[in-house]
């Protein structure tokens, strides 16, 4: 979800209808490519990384509680498949997601070499 523009037309004196950039309050015409607002808003969305990986990592120890508490199986597998759904959460959310890794051998007459071909998230 984007935010509003909070700045306002001198002219006509109503709200920009532009989105602001992300973190900040106002739309890159009115202040969003100065250095220190992008920063600021930089501050901003680090700070509501951080506080939501906290609360995911708190939510996790509970889930950890609830599993050593646990004696069903089934219960224990649906205790794990969530506590697995919020690391990788964290994991998509601090860059660290998923890598894909595919094989392919060449099937020519000489067999071919085999070509490794890994893909993280960084590209």
């Amino acid at each position: 979800m984007t935010q509003q523009c909070t700045a306002t037309a001198k002219s006509t004196g109503e709200r920009c209808q532009n989105d602001a950039i992300k973190g900040g309050t106002v739309c890159y015409q009115h202040g969003g490519a100065a250095g220190q607002v992008q920063r600021k808003a930089q501050e901003r969305l680090d700070k509501m990384a951080d506080e939501t990986t906290a609360d995911i990592q708190a939510d996790i120890a509970d889930l950890q509680a609830e599993y050593e508490a646990a004696e069903d199986p089934d219960t224990k597998v649906a205790i794990l498949s969530e506590m697995r759904r919020l690391w990788k959460i964290i994991l998509d959310r601090t860059g660290h997601g998923p890598t894909e890794k595919r094989e392919h051998e060449h099937s020519g007459e000489d067999g071919g070499p085999l070509m490794v071909i890994e893909r993280g998230s960084d590209e």
